[in-house]
């Protein structure tokens, strides 16, 4: 090998090393590697070097990551787990069945990290009411996650990668859904495995350490609030139209707190959280939280209606983008020996206390005037981004923080922005860098995705992985490394077929997934496959879609994927749990893809 090769073999051990042992944050690692390759002559060209940040691939795959924030927050992803909760009963199986199927479909479109993250709490809740604890749902749900990656271009960074080389070097990239010819098959076999081996060695531990977030719905049952929120109707003969919010006194004289307010309008429902100011029209609905009694003599004294309480209008006021958490007070909290009437609350923090916990017990009533003290936890309810901000203050600790939000007002918006980001690849009419961008701009501009928060949900160290493997890819292609691994695996074809030389990258690309990164694994290992279908005389789509299947085989060890890191403390599972029942997995997916990648 050449001095340049040798250069670029030992930066790739080098920062393997580093990725393995995780003695540098992955990022700063991955920017590392194109300076080394740099000042080492490896890759002289700066245009070369720096060319990951310019990459399709790049662009696209955070293009994604804006869509599948839409898809998040406009509450599609919600609907679809609360058909689940619904639908699942008290089976564990069919809990898991369903689970898995829904979590598969959503991560074809959702990164994967998303869809674990805005199904987990829904999944805690679903096993607490079957009585099915966390562990045996949360470890299928985020397998189910990562091979649901499998069945679509965007499914995962390392497919964009795979069919952006193959279009560079070939002008053909991958289809949106060639992936799903194979990567249904290996979905379906692994939810199959899952559901009868896999259910068999899942442990039955008890909840680990939690994630800070909580069900809405269950925080509404903790504080004993499920049967005191109803709704109003301002009728023709209501005394309250044309009060504002102070005259009618529902504070003051109902101990009444007024949630949200929907009108009906030209364009449909209204919703918003009314201001001290706010006058009251015929055909409003208050969404009202307090004692039901108290409901009772408001409507008896302004002659209004009222509608049944209960948990079915927690979900109304949820469905359209206002949220529920809950704070504490700390020791030195300036609000100490207040109340929140002299402190303003309402006004100053844009949302309002439904309830406060001291002592054991919830306390419900005449919040306004009730001196706080340190240690008291409340329960607030408001619109999701007010909510938000009351994270990082000093006089307030954000105990449990919003989930399970959706707006689903926006859900319309968010599918059709997804079918801009994905039409246009599926007719030839544009490459899928453009229509993914193009795709994420209007979720920004329709507000389906707050601009303010769209740089929250790209995963940076993914891209700065992939912009630093890029030009290592180069340096192992140009200086002969790819291809010398790949004549290792030619001459090793007459003993071992086809078949074998598929294994071989299938493995090598889940070596380098689980010690690296599957973004990093895809741009090192797509030369080598390339090389090999070459001088085997192989469709190239063949080998690639065997590096591509090889990245996501993720099931081993739990810090080889964030799916699997999300759900290790809250299912409290240990290492030997991930080995005992991702093994059977990874057999199963590989046995599948390498069988159908042959009959290719």
């Amino acid at each position: 090998m050449s001095y340049h090769a040798w250069v670029s073999l030992i930066i790739l051990i080098v920062s393997a090393i580093f990725f393995l042992t995780r003695w540098l944050r992955l990022e700063i690692v991955a920017l590392a590697i194109p300076v080394a390759l740099y000042f080492t002559g490896a890759v002289p060209n700066p245009s070369e070097v720096l060319s990951g940040f310019g990459n399709h691939a790049v662009i696209a795959i955070a293009a994604v990551f804006v869509l599948s924030a839409g898809i998040q927050e406009s509450g599609v992803a919600a609907w679809l787990a609360r058909l689940v909760q619904r639908a699942g009963g008290t089976s564990e199986i069919t809990i898991l069945a369903l689970v898995c199927t829904v979590v598969a479909v959503l991560s074809a479109f959702m990164s994967n990290a998303a869809t674990v993250a805005v199904l987990l709490p829904v999944v805690v809740a679903l096993g607490r009411r079957a009585s099915i604890p966390p562990s045996r749902i949360l470890m299928p749900m985020g397998f189910a996650a990562i091979l649901g990656g499998n069945l679509t271009l965007i499914g995962t960074s390392s497919n964009l990668l795979v069919s952006d080389y193959l279009e560079r070097t070939t002008g053909e990239p991958l289809g949106m859904f060639e992936f799903a010819m194979i990567g249904m098959p290996i979905a379906a076999a692994g939810i199959i495995y899952i559901l009868t081996i896999g259910r068999r060695l899942i442990p039955d531990h008890e909840a680990g350490a939690g994630s800070a977030s909580a069900m809405p719905e269950q925080l509404v049952r903790d504080y004993g609030l499920a049967s005191n929120l109803a709704r109003v109707r301002v009728g023709q003969a209501s005394d309250l139209i044309g009060q504002s919010l102070v005259e009618a006194g529902m504070g003051r004289d109902y101990q009444l707190a007024v949630l949200a307010v929907s009108r009906r309008g030209s364009f449909g429902e209204r919703w918003f959280m009314p201001g001290p100011d706010y006058r009251f029209l015929r055909g409003d609905d208050l969404y009202i939280e307090g004692p039901e009694l108290e409901c009772w003599r408001l409507i008896e004294d302004t002659h209004s209606r009222m509608g049944l309480p209960g948990e079915h209008q927690v979900e109304k006021v949820l469905d359209h983008g206002f949220a529920m958490a809950e704070i504490s007070i700390p020791p030195r909290s300036s609000m100490i020996g207040k109340t929140l009437r002299e402190i303003n609350f309402r006004s100053e923090f844009g949302v309002s206390a439904m309830s406060i916990w001291r002592g054991g017990e919830a306390l419900t009533g005449d919040l306004a005037n009730l001196q706080l003290e340190p240690g008291d936890a409340m329960l607030l309810a408001g619109p999701l981004d007010r909510v938000r901000k009351i994270e990082g203050g000093d006089d307030l600790v954000l105990v449990t923080r919003p989930a399970d939000v959706r707006d689903f007002t926006k859900a319309p918006v968010a599918v059709f922005c997804l079918a801009i980001a994905l039409l246009p690849p599926l007719l030839g009419l544009a490459p899928l860098a453009m229509s993914a961008m193009a795709g994420a701009l209007m979720m920004v501009l329709t507000k389906a995705v707050p601009a303010e928060r769209a740089g929250s949900f790209m995963e940076w160290r993914v891209l700065a992985l992939i912009v630093g493997t890029i030009p290592l890819g180069i340096a192992l292609e140009r200086h002969g490394v790819a291809q010398m691994v790949a004549n290792g695996l030619v001459q090793l074809a007459p003993d071992l077929g086809i078949p074998g030389v598929l294994t071989g990258l299938y493995l090598m690309a889940a070596l380098v997934s689980t010690t690296c990164s599957n973004a990093a694994a895809a741009v090192i290992l797509t030369p080598v496959a390339a090389s090999a279908a070459e001088a085997l005389g192989m469709k190239p789509s063949s080998a690639l879609l065997a590096v591509a299947f090889g990245c996501s085989c993720a099931f081993i060890v739990p810090f080889a994927h964030q799916c699997n890191l999300m759900v290790v403390s809250i299912g409290g599972y240990k290492p030997k749990d991930f080995m005992l029942v991702g093994s059977g997995l990874s057999i199963v997916v590989a046995t599948v893809a390498i069988t159908l990648l042959t009959w290719m």
